[in-house]
């Protein structure tokens, strides 16, 4: 008779749960943790970095540069970030890698007698979705929920996270779980860019015939005061000072009147010097500056990773409103993206930012979703959510109009 093998149990250890091997390139074992410490991250940043560069989807906002400096100047006692990790191969120079990756906070959730954790978030972030290896994404996400079950949450709140079917069909057979459930609170989708056609193909296709035109006379105008030339950062570019130009010009604008500006906050403005500077060491800075007769008069501050852009600040100098600077770099931005082996650019936006959405031909999708972990009243919970949500809704309608 042909014999079956069982499926591989669990051993738990003090704050850790052990999976063992499954599959012959797997990790001999695969270990879920807490860390606490900006120190201990800073220690994990190589096989953090290597989990980046094969991550099912990317998200800059999770990756060393970004969260280390986030965790720095944002993050308390209250945060921690919980990693799933391996023993390498005798052929990997470390000894660990990490196939998971997520910053947790603990929270009240629709006040609800259940002990609850949330993706964490801040200001300056755009995307929660978890860093996950792209081979063994799955099982390092099962793990991590078994952990946490383990710790007595029944509800894990992801919010902001990807709905591209990526990530999606991986919830998707996590949620076969029998003591699994959930309840999507939100959907939304955002401006993106794919160069899935030549360059001016894209313009007729996405770009109006308004927008072209204006961007059009405007140039024309704008080119009419002095040298007019669009500059991308590069490998030799000074960083420090394009920090120093994009701080002063933001600081210049609406934004301070808003509070929005990230010189308005001390931590805020030492979080973006922290992660230009890394970013900028690892090759994953980038700006793009209008600027006439040498003088930046629109900036972009961008992120990369891998072939990927995130779109993470803007700013334009105020003097040069009657120029649309802001459109016009925004135009060459496409021929600049077009022009580099860029696969896909997040605009990191609003849904209805009208701007981005005139001239970005494509949508990332996104969601906020609640997962029950543990059989009983968590699932109970998610069922009663969209009730608790709607009343929600109405107790906040109320309280806007009185």
């Amino acid at each position: 008779m042909p014999t079956t093998s069982s499926p591989p149990s669990i051993s738990t250890l003090k704050n850790e749960t052990v999976i063992p091997r499954r599959q012959p390139d797997h990790p001999d074992t695969l270990t879920v943790r807490w860390i606490e410490s900006v120190e201990e991250l800073e220690s994990l940043k190589q096989p953090w970095n290597r989990l980046a560069e094969r991550s099912l989807y990317t998200n800059a906002s999770f990756e060393s540069n970004f969260l280390i400096p986030a965790m720095r100047h944002f993050g308390n006692s209250k945060v921690k970030v919980l990693v799933a990790e391996g023993s390498n191969s005798p052929l990997e120079n470390d000894s660990k890698t990490i196939y998971g990756l997520m910053p947790l906070i603990q929270k009240s959730f629709y006040h609800l007698p259940i002990r609850c954790l949330e993706i964490w978030s801040h200001d300056q972030s755009f995307d929660h979705t978890p860093l996950l290896c792209r081979v063994h994404g799955g099982e390092a996400l099962e793990a991590m929920l078994d952990f946490i079950a383990k710790e007595k949450f029944g509800l894990l709140s992801l919010d902001t996270v990807s709905g591209e079917p990526e990530f999606q069909g991986l919830i998707d057979d996590l949620i076969q779980h029998p003591a699994r459930s959930r309840f999507q609170r939100d959907q939304f989708s955002r401006a993106a860019f794919r160069p899935v056609v030549p360059l001016e193909d894209y313009k007729k296709q996405f770009v109006s015939k308004s927008v072209k035109k204006n961007y059009g006379r405007l140039s024309r105008r704008l080119a009419e005061l002095g040298d007019v030339q669009l500059k991308q950062s590069d490998a030799f570019s000074d960083y420090e000072q394009l920090t120093h130009q994009f701080l002063a010009m933001e600081a210049s604008g609406w934004k301070v009147e808003a509070g929005t500006a990230l010189a308005c906050q001390p931590a805020t403005q030492a979080f973006y010097r922290e992660l230009i500077q890394s970013a900028a060491t690892d090759g994953k800075a980038r700006f793009l500056s209008l600027t006439l007769d040498d003088k930046p008069i629109a900036m972009l501050s961008d992120l990369r990773s891998g072939q990927n852009i995130y779109s993470f600040k803007t700013a334009f100098d105020e003097n040069y409103s009657p120029f649309s600077p802001g459109l016009q770099i925004e135009i060459g931005n496409i021929e600049s993206m077009h022009q580099g082996e860029i696969q896909l650019a997040d605009s990191c936006t609003a849904s209805d930012n009208s701007t981005i959405n005139r001239i970005w031909g494509q949508r990332l999708e996104f969601q906020s979703l609640v997962i029950g972990l543990r059989p009983g009243i968590s699932n109970w919970a998610t069922r009663i959510m969209p009730s608790l949500q709607t009343a929600a809704h109405k107790m906040k309608n109320l309280r806007s109009k009185k």
